[in-house]
């Protein structure tokens, strides 16, 4: 008996001190090359997003981070949270350029830094991956300024130039000339990139340059030159990278994410209704995506107006939304507090429209049915509200329901 303990015992300790399996967390692949511009070795990381091998016919814009040995995860972090949980861009491979101290500096104020980017790295991914040819570059400090200056000569070589706490911009290090100098020099003839700028408050010699880029913006970019600057608070300038990245990304794809407004006078100011419409043509535009509004964008507007108790404008977005599918589109829930905000103002033929749409695909619905029967009794209709209230009632006692009292209440009410 003892041995039997014995071995039971020893089984449970080997079991209770097992070791869970080890697999290592693998964020993309590394490349290491021998560079014919930079007569060095150089090594690129290379992340691919989940569907890559999932969507064969499918092609990727991609985002170059320069110091990748820092940065590329934090840009992988972003990208993900993007796109598998927020929809906020779409589907983007994103590559990180290494590089190293002392070096690091001295390419950032090289010449052939860019010639090995275009040539070695973004041939590279062209080549060997599907890409959409859109192509975004983003760079911290050095690297920022970098950034601007790789706009300013290679102007067609990205869509989107993003720079964090960008250093230096306004000194005269290149031939007498700064690169804001650059810069303006080159406005004039239509730059259709986009540029992104931020820093933290209290940067010194940052802030000094990149006050002087914001007014050169201001007074000579044209229409064509989508750009934003942005101070981000409670950073500092070893920290504007990481928002840097995010912020970045969410501008250059401000018109990707379906349109939700914060309130109803937020919705006016932007333009209103002609607004919405014309957002989604350029969505639709840029991205592929229809041009219909996205059932959740309806009822969020009609949504507003309730919040707001504001009657006129919340009729006016119902008529304006009537045979686009919202209502079957939404949750029940959602779509029944529609009806009921018609029923506060005495429009109950208005909400009996909204219900019997809704009835035909929840016909299980206790509490649908009970609303169906209350608006009858609104209109006086006590005969047409009985069967409805006492449907609600079969369906509550078969499903528990916790609300059966007060259906059986609003039957006996009518009797």
């Amino acid at each position: 008996m003892k041995s039997i303990f014995f071995i039971l015992l020893l089984i449970s300790s080997t079991i209770s001190h097992a070791q869970p399996e080890s697999i290592d967390n693998v964020i993309g692949q590394n490349y290491t090359f021998a560079s014919k511009i930079l007569n060095e070795d150089r090594t690129i990381q290379i992340y691919t997003p989940s569907s890559y091998s999932e969507s064969l016919d499918k092609n990727y814009p991609v985002l170059y981070i320069l110091d990748g040995q820092r940065l590329f995860l934090d840009g992988v972090s972003v990208v993900q949270s993007f796109t598998s949980q927020f929809q906020l861009s779409p589907d983007i491979i994103v590559v990180g350029i290494n590089n190293k101290y002392p070096d690091r500096f001295n390419h950032f104020l090289g010449t052939n830094f860019l010639d090995f980017i275009e040539n070695e790295v973004v041939s590279y991914i062209e080549d060997q991956y599907r890409t959409s040819k859109e192509r975004l570059l983003f760079g911290w400090e050095y690297a920022g300024a970098f950034v601007i200056e790789s706009m300013i000569k290679r102007p067609q070589l990205f869509n989107a130039h993003l720079a964090a706490s960008p250093y230096p911009i306004h000194e005269k290090w290149f031939n007498n000339q700064s690169r804001i100098d650059m810069l303006e020099a080159v406005l004039d003839k239509e730059l259709t990139s986009y540029l992104y700028v931020t820093i933290s408050a209290n940067e010194g010699m940052v802030e000094d340059g990149t006050n002087e880029l914001e007014a050169l913006l201001k007074s000579k970019a044209t229409e064509n030159l989508r750009w934003d600057y942005r101070v981000i608070e409670g950073a500092e300038h070893t920290s504007t990278a990481y928002p840097g990245i995010y912020h970045g990304l969410r501008s250059y794809y401000h018109n990707y994410k379906k349109l939700q407004f914060n309130s109803l006078s937020e919705f006016k100011d932007k333009g209103g209704i002609a607004h919405v419409y014309e957002y989604y043509k350029g969505r639709a535009e840029r991205f592929g995506f229809s041009e219909d509004l996205p059932p959740w964008t309806m009822f969020s507007l009609s949504r507003n107006a309730i919040r707001a108790d504001s009657f006129t404008d919340f009729e006016s977005l119902m008529n304006e939304f009537k045979g686009k599918g919202m209502i079957n589109n939404i949750r029940l829930d959602r779509a029944m507090s529609l009806a009921s905000y018609y029923s506060k103002y005495n429009k109950y033929h208005d909400a009996l429209f909204i219900y019997e749409q809704l009835i035909t695909k929840n016909r299980d619905s206790a509490i649908l049915q009970n609303a169906i029967g209350d608006v009858y009794v609104m209109l006086k209709e006590n005969k047409k509200a009985k069967p409805y209230y006492k449907k609600a009632i079969a369906l509550a006692k078969a499903q528990k329901d916790a609300k059966l009292v007060d259906y059986q209440n609003d039957l006996k009410r009518i009797k």
